[in-house]
């Protein structure tokens, strides 16, 4: 059984990287036409990433419902009145909108919190330690907003989402770090988080795959 665990993981690993890889050298070539296949990718990575979570019942997807609805709602409200993370709006590349705002967003905001949370489960056991609902849920909201820094310089040009005159603001990443604990806190004390060694090799993919982009584009 965990000899066929591991055969999973190293497949799914080799499926991500190279589906990254193929989406850094297209994005380089042609940055917002090949953007638009970002619904897709984030598709595929939420199955990458929760194929070998144990335990998917009802409750699990009973909570990961609330977290996409809850995150699409904030999202919603903040695009629409720029009182949560400041005046933006979204672009094409994220697919579908409801009210101004792209139905998968909710998708990713549980791919980067699921992920952020996996990053320090992994931390917490090579250390050998156990976490704590708000330290973990602290650690994790800092790591999604260590992403969203690597995320907020490409969105214009990936045709994501542009801010009022070209700046992003404080207050974006604020409301990351406080929405993030909220909903990473939220899945702890709903015991979504196992032990799911996917979690951290896709945020780090995607942290890779973002600061390679900075670079590139």
């Amino acid at each position: 059984m965990k000899l066929w665990l591991q055969k999973q993981e190293n497949l799914l690993t080799v499926i991500l990287i190279i589906f990254y890889s193929v989406g850094l050298v297209g994005i380089g070539l042609n940055p917002k036409e090949f953007a638009q296949l970002t619904p897709y990718n984030l598709a595929l990575t939420a199955f990458l990433l929760f194929k070998l979570h144990p335990e998917k019942d009802l409750l699990f997807f009973i909570n990961l419902l609330f977290v996409f609805v809850g995150a699409w709602f904030l999202e919603m409200i903040g695009v629409t009145t720029g009182l949560i993370f400041g005046n933006y709006q979204y672009g094409n590349s994220l697919g579908f909108k409801l009210n101004q705002t792209p139905v998968i967003i909710g998708l990713n905001w549980i791919i980067v919190a699921y992920s952020s949370l996996q990053l320090v489960q992994t931390i917490a056991i090579r250390f050998k330690q156990k976490i704590h609902e708000i330290l973990g849920a602290l650690f994790a909201a800092l790591f999604m907003v260590l992403l969203d820094m690597l995320i907020e310089p490409l969105a214009p040009k990936l045709d994501f989402w542009t801010w009022q005159n070209n700046l992003i603001p404080i207050q974006n990443y604020t409301a990351w770090f406080f929405f993030g604990f909220a909903f990473c806190y939220w899945i702890l004390k709903g015991g979504l988080l196992k032990n799911n060694p996917m979690g951290w090799r896709v945020y780090l993919t995607q942290f890779v795959f973002f600061a390679l982009l900075n670079l590139s584009i």
